[in-house]
């Protein structure tokens, strides 16, 4: 923990205009990693205002290799106690024998998720071993693939299918679920998944560092630092919605069948105000209920450990229901509220 503060302290001293990438070049953040993704996220009002979503399947699938993308999808679902958060665009068509079929790669070839913006124009990114020819290849052979647009520019393969705000229902498909525009780009390991080019073309700048990213803004660098030491397969980063007093909140879980361990990281304005938080946060665990279930948050939540480090708050808690830090994002529980 001494080095995640060393790192927060450091990062807290970058300047707002920092030209820094997730504090440093690429080869300081895994590419998996939750700060490594976050660099792809635009700084905009929009991204600020709405839930960045992250998983990791590497981290899940510990160093095994599955045969088949059936086999695969069985060992994550029983890893992660069924509660893996997947982006909305392969979140629920993945599972299909078609996906692979259409998108040209299956669940073997992603490694880490990140989900940002608000649906249905939501940016899906999947790092992993997906390829440009086979991507191809499979949206030209997916209904309405007579269609497909693709365009090179330097490193960047582009993939377009559909028209601009418009659906079409003889395109349906696991790819395009109602018919919708389909938007891709892939970039080294990088794959870019949205309806809008407009979307793409501001996720590839941040990537390139032509643009500002969220990785660049030191409060959400120091939150997203703090899920990754903790290792998290699901994450989430948020800004406050309903008068919190932190400043950027990270919430991530791991999972050991019927239970799972919860991560928290509240960044404060100051070490005073992160420190009178970590008492009041403990107290809400033990002695509040939950404003969507009506249910005590100490029936499913035990505190392990409460801690500040300068102006950040971490708290691990063990749950008894797998999925909770997905619950309280997606439900706007009020965990996080105290």
């Amino acid at each position: 923990m001494k080095r995640l503060l060393m790192i927060v302290s450091a990062v807290l001293l970058l300047p707002a205009c920092s030209d820094a990438k997730g504090g440093g070049s690429s080869s300081t953040a895994d590419r998996l990693s939750l700060v490594g993704l976050l660099r792809s996220v635009p700084d905009t009002a929009e991204n600020r205002g709405g839930p960045v979503h992250y998983s990791n399947l590497a981290r899940v699938r510990q160093g095994e290799h599955a045969s088949s993308s059936d086999n695969d999808i069985a060992l994550l679902d029983d890893r992660s106690s069924r509660r893996l958060f997947l982006p909305d665009a392969i979140g629920r068509s993945v599972f299909r024998p078609e996906f692979a079929e259409f998108a040209g790669f299956d669940s073997r070839a992603i490694d880490a998720t990140l989900e940002f913006g608000l649906p249905p124009d939501s940016v899906a990114i999947l790092v992993g071993t997906m390829k440009a020819g086979d991507v191809q290849k499979g949206l030209a052979a997916s209904p309405g693939g007579d269609q497909l647009v693709n365009e090179n520019v330097g490193d960047v393969s582009y993939f377009s299918l559909g028209k601009d705000d418009a659906t079409d229902l003889k395109s349906v498909s696991a790819i395009r679920p109602v018919g919708q525009p389909l938007r891709m780009a892939l970039a080294g390991d990088t794959l870019y998944w949205t309806r809008t080019r407009a979307s793409i073309d501001a996720s590839v700048a941040a990537t390139g560092g032509t643009a500002k990213s969220l990785a660049d803004d030191a409060h959400y660098l120091a939150t997203a630092l703090a899920l990754d030491a903790a290792a998290v397969v699901n994450g989430f980063l948020l800004s406050p919605a309903a008068g919190e007093s932190w400043i950027t909140a990270g919430l991530g879980e791991t999972f050991q069948g019927e239970s799972s361990t919860v991560t928290i990281a509240l960044l404060y304005a100051d070490a005073a105000t992160a420190t009178t938080a970590a008492t009041a946060f403990r107290a809400h665990v033990e002695d509040d209920a939950s404003i969507v279930t009506k249910a005590p948050w100490a029936e499913t939540l035990t505190v392990t450990d409460v801690h500040t480090e300068g102006p950040l708050l971490v708290g691990t808690l063990t749950s008894k229901s797998p999925g909770i830090a997905t619950r309280v994002v997606l439900q706007r529980d009020d965990l996080l509220q105290f």
